[in-house]
């Protein structure tokens, strides 16, 4: 009896310590605009909310980018929350709860080889179901082009702030591009950046993007540098936002989208 009471903990232990990895994994990919400014659509016409739709909830949940008439990036945690049938695209407009036009979507997909766990290959499209033939689209980077260090970017998005501003509106907050060693060191102990990922922010912290911003663009000089993927906490100090570098996932777009 002593025994199988034994079994049974350590059983118990190690589904819970699976469970609560899985749930940190995944707190992991969240973010919101803090300490940012209101922006337009006019600005950034490519960019797009994308929104959960059932009988009970309709809630933005993820931005996104056109980058063609049929196709929307965005980050593989985002498509992995949603199918076809619970899904809507508001486009053109400045606040992700009226305005512009409601897309349905024909087909979500995700990287294959991407990981809750490490954040890695962070990249998802979503295809419409008819052609959004009056859009403008996002220009993105050739295969492995770099970004330096101290480039200044903007990242966007409809998420959370820490204050009282409405988040109805799209935000905008500018950073500069952090090298690929100072992130390292930054996350050294606790997560891995790896080759498929860009970051961006400040030592200090106090701006950044955060939950509900997922999906959305880092934007340099007119290029999409980044995909809105990951960091620990929001506008922490020593903590930088960390994006999916498009250039390093520019082939499987391509293969997947044809742009």
């Amino acid at each position: 009896m002593r025994l199988a009471f034994m079994i049974v903990a350590v059983l118990w232990s190690l589904f819970y310590c699976a469970v609560m990895s899985e749930v940190s994994a995944k707190q992991k990919m969240s973010f919101r605009i803090v300490n940012g400014t209101e922006a337009t659509i006019v600005s950034y016409p490519y960019v797009v909310s994308i929104q959960r739709w059932t009988p009970r909830v309709k809630q933005h949940i993820c931005g996104g980018t056109l980058i063609s008439e049929s196709w929307i990036l965005t980050a593989a945690h985002c498509a992995d929350k949603i199918s076809p049938t619970t899904v809507m695209v508001r486009a053109n407009s400045s606040f992700f709860n009226r305005g512009g036009k409601l897309h349905r979507v024909e087909k979500v997909i995700k990287h294959e080889r991407f990981s809750y766990a490490t954040g890695d290959y962070d990249f998802g499209l979503l295809k419409l179901k008819q052609r959004y033939r009056r859009g403008m689209f996002v220009k993105l980077p050739e295969r492995r082009r770099r970004f330096p260090p101290a480039e200044r970017c903007t990242a966007m998005g409809w998420g959370e702030t820490l204050g009282r501003e409405s988040r109805e509106q799209l935000r905008q907050v500018v950073m500069p591009i952090v090298s690929q060693a100072v992130c390292r060191k930054a996350y050294e102990g606790t997560d891995e950046i790896t080759a498929r990922m860009l970051c961006a922010g400040y030592p200090e912290g106090m701006r950044d993007a955060c939950d509900g911003d997922s999906g959305g663009p880092l934007i340099c000089r007119g290029i999409q540098a980044g995909v809105i993927s990951w960091a620990i906490g929001c506008a922490q100090p020593n903590k930088y936002g960390v994006y999916s570098s498009i250039a390093e996932g520019r082939e499987w777009i391509r293969n997947h989208t044809g742009v």
